[in-house]
């Protein structure tokens, strides 16, 4: 009988069975190898990124480079991340990344970084793949696992380049084996130039080339800088620490707690109570104009009123939310809860006409013009609350919607000139002049103060030692859009035909 012989190794067992041969195969080794090109495609484009710092920002006053750079270093993390994102993400982020910078290129103040800062933190979440609901935790997360990333990648790159290999050799074999050669040779140069007076004078002349030291102060900001820049590079590395959530604990509603459903009751009933005598005073001396008792003029009646009366309201809508849980299916707390907070809303209106009032005797400061804002937001916020209780949303509803307004309005806030406000109303109405607190302000208000007076601003704060300077920038980089228009207003005032740029 013959045998059958089936020469060969079958496919499936070629494959299951790489690990019977006594040599390493390409099989386990691919995957490695491509992870070890994308670091180092991630290593080559954050070097690029740091020379861009260096030309952009190093030495130069932050202007409109400070911009490009957050826009290149957002825009890197996009490439990189492309083909993990889905297209809608893809432009949400595009988008994000050029709002967030243009804050940068009105003005680069404390306020437009806040929001670069935030928009950019934003980014590197979308980045690393969030979704809306973890969007917010994640840009708060990237913060702790920013620097834990860039230091986890540091430390594993390190290791790594003892295993980079050159042809067949990896690193280590590489240098053991030219170690004793190159040790030698050099050992054996030095002797040879001791001995031959001519190698020595050439070398001593080599000598003389002597290399700048490096700047350290630069060697440090390139490091701040690429550990900044590389979790934007790899934000998808840390999907998962900046997804984490807590597990949610059981709450348990006990009823000895100072806030519960009689307490809630009573206080609203003594809150109404107490609010309804402000409002009515508010009525009788604000908007009735009825004298008011000796001694007490209405600029002092208006001014402590202002802002007492605002802490009140923030006071108000943080007692409205704690105290929804326990309004319960009882139509008349729910009401009394509605009519508190309507009577808070008029102690809000009441705030800013005590403000008004005391702005028209006094004069318009940037902190009275903040609280203006502030009286605005804080309005919109309780009617916020009273739409959350009336339709019975849940409070992440209603916090979300006051932190994006509250955002917005920052937002906008950046590209406002309070400066020339507060000038061109000081200077244009019947207000004591404080020309102190003018002469205080910054460039801003340079073209309102010198149209409006007549003066150029060095001679019109001549007695103080502050006065409004124009920032001229030395090149494109310092450009900003404001001090480019405040210059072109100068100019028009003196040379109609001579807009700078």
């Amino acid at each position: 009988m013959k045998t059958m012989c089936i020469r060969g190794v079958p496919l499936a067992m070629q494959q299951d069975g790489w690990w019977l041969s006594g040599r390493e195969t390409d099989a386990p080794r691919a995957p490695r190898a491509i992870q070890r090109r994308r670091d180092l495609g991630l290593a080559a484009l954050l070097v690029a990124l740091i020379a861009l710092a260096d030309v952009l920002v190093w030495h130069v006053m932050p202007g409109l480079a400070l911009a490009v750079l957050s826009l290149a270093v957002m825009l890197a993390g996009l490439g990189v991340a492309w083909p993990g994102l889905a297209p809608r993400v893809r432009w949400a982020v595009a988008a994000g990344s050029v709002l967030t910078v243009l804050p940068l290129v009105e003005l680069v103040q404390p306020l437009s970084l806040l929001v670069a800062v935030a928009g950019m933190s934003a980014v590197c979440a979308a980045l690393a793949g969030l979704g809306r609901a973890d969007l917010v935790r994640g840009a708060l997360r990237i913060w702790m696992w920013g620097p834990v990333q860039t230091v986890t990648d540091a430390v594993a790159g390190t290791r790594q380049l003892g295993r980079i290999e050159v042809g067949s050799m990896d690193a280590r074999t590489l240098v053991s084996g030219w170690a004793l050669p190159l040790g030698a040779t050099a050992l054996f140069a030095l002797l040879l130039i001791g001995a031959n007076p001519v190698l020595d004078q050439a070398l001593s002349r080599l000598g003389d080339l002597r290399l700048p030291a490096p700047d350290m102060g630069r060697v440090w900001f390139w490091g701040i800088f690429g550990a900044a820049a590389w979790p934007v590079l790899v934000a998808w590395r840390m999907r998962e620490r900046l997804r984490a959530r807590r597990r949610p604990r059981a709450t348990v509603r006990r009823s000895g707690t100072l806030i519960n459903a009689q307490s809630v009751a009573r206080s609203l009933v003594a809150f109404n109570a107490l609010f309804a005598v402000q409002t009515g005073l508010d009525v009788l001396y604000l908007y009735g104009d009825a004298a008011l008792p000796e001694g007490i003029s209405p600029a002092a009646y208006a001014h402590r009123g202002a802002y007492p009366l605002l802490a009140t309201a923030l006071l108000a809508g943080l007692f409205a939310v704690l105290a929804r849980p326990h309004l319960g299916a009882r139509p008349v707390v729910r009401m009394l809860m509605m009519l508190w907070l309507a009577q808070t809303l008029a102690l809000v209106f009441a705030s800013v006409w005590r403000l008004d009032l005391y702005i028209d005797s006094f004069g318009l400061t940037r902190l009275r013009l903040a609280a203006y804002i502030w009286m605005g937001v804080v309005a919109v916020g309780l009617g916020i609350t009273a739409q959350q209780i009336w339709q019975d949303r849940p409070t992440t509803w209603m916090t979300t919607r006051c932190a994006l307004l509250g955002a917005v309005v920052l937002y906008v806030c950046t590209f406002v000139n309070f400066d020339h406000a507060v000038a061109q109303h000081n200077l244009t109405s019947d207000v004591p002049e404080d020309r102190r607190m003018l002469c205080e302000l910054s460039e801003g208000a340079m073209p309102a103060i010198e149209r409006l007076t007549g003066m150029a601003s060095r001679d019109y704060c001549d007695r103080y030692y502050f006065h409004p300077t124009l920032f001229h920038p030395a090149d494109w980089r310092e450009w900003g859009f404001r001090n480019w228009r405040v210059r072109n207003s100068l100019a028009a005032m003196t040379d109609p035909n001579g807009p700078t740029r």
